[in-house]
């Protein structure tokens, strides 16, 4: 604690930004560690594929652990007191309560916040290696007693509560117990999107409720949520979690591969989780790469599109790369990432490699154009919204022909129909310009999670939403014209391109609205019309990711 006086305390421009740095840097190791001991495993976790996640130099590790050995127990005793903070201190503040203390342990513990896949499987690690399980009762056996003791604890107190003096409450917290590591074991095993969550909870409780039925009673059934709580659009630990669990490995939309014309020839796409670097190699096919400098990260590539003479280089520190990512000269470490990559029907998707078993397949969705015969009509078009990005997304689905696809990933979804009559000028006169050339159809597909394909006759639209934190957003759109044939052609291209660059304010105007709404409620009210099945299966699949706090008390998700 500072101690105050009469004048400003000298530590504040000396000392604390530097001090601040050190810690969100060497947290950054933490961080990469642990995603790295979830890959390799503890044996195989090297320096060098901690500082390649965390995009740092190898020689800056030394400044804040001696070994690599002190590098994965500081990850160990990360988790551990995470596992204090996050769940130990919270659940005894409720030991008076020791109904609603079981049911916050049982939400806490198979949460997204503590049990993600990848820190779950950074315990298991440490407990199944014989060379690190020492290392592992170290740290970790106080805390494990704590935990035992602590449901112990409360399962007797809800034995005197009730009276049942027949129940033996050590026998009933191993059971409990037993049940959490059985689930977490599963979670080790799984990708972050393949978890139900909501399942593993209400075996949980059913096991209280077979013990204590009276005080754990089944929760009435209730429908697939009409409405998300007004928490969910601005909570930094569902954002957190819907980041783990819907983006990463997800595919995301670059350009068209006729953007891409010549050897060298190269588009930057920056989403979360990736810097994708997209380049016609000189064979003629496709590659995908990390735009990100290994030493420090910034981007290879610093412009939307261009061209390469040969060379991905980082002048900044002297390192050279040819078109397929291999360093050249005397540039140290290894090849640059590789992203996976998908043309379909011309457009160009990237996304961080998945595992193989739980990786979604490509957006066959979109295939409802031809992309040979497009161009851009223009530079993508960023607007940063101040709203959620569920908002938007839940804004497309809300289209009354939404059907499933049937060869798209999961969650993608296809909508169709003629274009919409309206009484505004532009829009009548564009229908009936689509009319006279024979193409008055309108076509768009969602691809899970966060991207619009809108086809119309003269222009195709892609529309992606990325989030930037709880309540805002950047809604990006890629603007695309067939190559005009005639004075219809041209007309028709002209006004569908006006009415596109119409639509990102309009979406960004009423998702503000929206947003604006639910930071202050007003009485709750069922909606007025049916909820679209596409939109109801996307609230569904955020609300298997809700913190516990966020959920309905009685909701048996």
């Amino acid at each position: 604690m500072t101690r105050t006086t009469g004048t400003r305390p000298r530590s504040t421009s000396g000392q604390t930004r530097p001090r601040a740095s050190r810690a969100r840097q060497r947290q950054r190791l933490i961080d990469a560690c642990i995603s790295a001991l979830h890959v390799h495993g503890p044996s195989h976790t090297t320096v060098e594929k901690v500082v390649a996640i965390a995009r740092m130099s190898p020689g800056i590790v030394r400044f804040y652990f001696d070994s690599k050995a002190a590098m994965l127990v500081a990850s160990l005793e990360y988790l551990a007191e995470e596992f204090d903070d996050r769940l130990i201190v919270p659940v005894a503040e409720l030991k008076a309560t020791p109904v609603a203390a079981l049911e916050r342990l049982v939400d806490l513990y198979l949460g997204p916040e503590i049990a993600s896949a990848r820190k779950v499987s950074v315990w298991y690690s440490f407990w199944g290696e014989a060379s690190s399980r020492q290392e592992y009762y170290d740290i970790c056996g106080k805390r494990d007693a704590r935990f035992e003791a602590l449901v112990r604890e409360l399962i007797g107190r809800l034995i005197a509560d009730t009276g049942a003096r027949h129940l033996d409450a050590d026998a009933i917290a191993l059971g409990l117990i037993g049940a959490l590591e059985m689930l977490w074991q599963g979670y080790a095993f799984q990708t972050e999107s393949s978890i139900d969550r909501a399942d593993a909870r209400r075996r949980c409780m059913a096991y209280l409720r077979s013990v204590f039925p009276a005080q754990f009673a089944m929760p009435v059934d209730r429908p697939s949520p009409l409405e998300l709580p007004p928490a969910a659009y601005a909570s930094a630990p569902l954002l957190e979690a819907e980041r783990n669990a819907l983006f990463f490995g997800s595919w995301q939309f670059v350009g068209l591969a006729s953007e891409l014309v010549s050897p060298g020839d190269y588009l930057t796409l920056d989403v979360p989780g990736t810097r994708a670097l997209v380049l016609r190699e000189p064979m003629g096919g496709l590659r995908a790469l990390e735009n990100t400098c290994p030493q420090r990260p910034h981007a290879l590539a610093m412009q939307r599109s261009g061209h390469l003479d040969g060379l991905i280089a980082c002048s900044v520190h002297n390192l050279r790369y040819d078109l397929h990512g291999e360093p050249q000269g005397d540039t140290p470490g290894g090849a640059l990432t590789g992203l996976e990559l998908a043309v379909v029907g011309g457009f160009v998707f990237v996304r961080a490699a998945v595992d193989g078993q739980h990786a979604p397949p490509a957006p066959a969705a979109a295939t409802a154009t031809a992309a040979t015969d497009l161009r851009p009509a223009g530079p993508p078009r960023e607007t940063e919204v101040a709203a959620d990005w569920k908002l938007l997304i839940e804004q497309w689905l809300e289209w009354p022909g939404a059907q499933p696809s049937s060869a798209a990933a999961p969650g993608s979804v296809e909508f169709a129909g003629d274009l919409p009559a309206t009484g505004a000028w532009r829009e009548q006169r564009y229908r009936g310009l689509a009319r006279q050339a024979g193409t008055a159809r309108w076509q768009r597909s969602f691809i899970a999670p966060n991207q619009l394909i809108d086809v119309r006759p003269g222009a195709v639209q892609v529309l992606q939403v990325l989030p930037l934190a709880p309540g805002r957003c950047c809604l990006r759109s890629f603007d695309y014209a067939p190559a005009p044939s005639g004075r219809l052609d041209r007309a028709l291209a002209c006004l569908a391109g006006r009415l596109a660059r119409r639509r990102p304010a309009a979406d960004a105007a009423l998702a503000t609205s929206v947003q604006r709404g639910l930071e202050s409620p007003g009485p709750v009210r069922e909606p007025v019309i049916r909820v679209p099945a596409p939109l109801a299966e996307f609230r569904n699949i955020i609300a298997r990711l809700l913190p516990g706090a966020l959920r309905h008390p009685g909701d048996s998700r």
